[in-house]
């Protein structure tokens, strides 16, 4: 008898939660009920911010482009309006004429995990996004020459958004004891690296001798570092000798962007 009570009751449950999945559907399905077709090519989601400073001077900073290809993009409810760009730096939404062109180009000056939005309007209202996580990294070349005071690197390891921090931060740094009058006369000196962040010292070279006319070489990789601006500083034993420095800093995320959704290579694109 009991089994007989209890196969309608949980028969019933069974139907009521269906009734209930069929009404409220998915998040999935009502973007899918969308008129708009939205499709999009891209070959870039992610790449490297190259500055060059010397002597304390910025000589180039070069910024990474993305572009996006709307012209496939498609309303069955009208015709599209406008398609749409959001970098998620901070920068507002750009939005263009679909009668004026099908392509957004977007240049990337500050380094971050980005959660960037591409997306469209039909000239009936109707609208849909989809969500592009664009990964920029930041390298630097920093140099500084003849000098006996070496001045301090600034590393600013803030992302523009509110994101995953960098991964790391990859550090190259060379410094050259510079000939005195052909080799005459010269004498060594003795370096050491710092890298240090806001809350003091984060890692330090072993003193090393630099012969008059040599070099010597400090690579180190700072992994999960915290907020802030970093300074990397050499410190000389000696300020009669003239050296020349040069840092290469590589602010590097993880990569973690998304895929690329090259325009299709057999020309049957939607």
């Amino acid at each position: 008898m009991r089994s007989h009570t209890f196969r309608p009751v949980l028969l019933c449950a069974v139907l009521l939660t269906a009734m209930l999945a069929g009404c409220l559907g998915s998040g999935e399905d009502d973007e899918n009920d969308s008129p708009i077709n939205l499709v999009v090519y891209y070959d870039v989601t992610s790449g490297v911010i190259e500055e060059t400073i010397q002597n304390n001077q910025q000589v180039s900073e070069d910024g990474v482009d993305v572009v996006f290809d709307y012209s496939y993009t498609k309303s069955t409810a009208g015709d599209i309006s406008n398609f749409l760009f959001n970098p998620g730096d901070g920068s507002t939404t750009i939005s263009v004429n679909s009668a004026d062109t099908g392509e957004i180009t977007y240049t990337y000056l500050t380094h971050g995990m980005f959660s960037a939005s591409i997306g469209a309007i039909d000239d009936q209202g109707n609208e849909v996004f989809e969500n592009v996580t664009i990964r920029i990294d930041k390298q630097i070349t920093w140099g500084e020459t003849q000098t006996t005071d070496p001045r301090t690197m600034d590393i600013e390891a803030t992302p523009d958004c509110e994101c995953p921090l960098p991964q790391q931060i990859q550090i190259d740094s060379t410094v050259t004891n510079r000939d005195n009058f052909g080799g005459i006369g010269g004498s060594p000196v003795t370096v050491t690296w710092y890298l240090n962040n806001t809350e003091g010292s984060a890692a330090e070279s072993p003193p090393e001798q630099i012969a008059d006319g040599q070099n010597a070489n400090w690579n180190h990789s700072e992994f999960a570092p915290i907020t802030g601006v970093w300074t990397l500083e050499v410190g000389l034993n000696q300020d009669q000798e003239q050296v020349d420095i040069s840092h290469v800093v590589r602010i590097a995320y993880a990569a973690e962007e998304s895929t690329t959704n090259p325009f299709p290579s057999d020309e049957s694109a939607p």
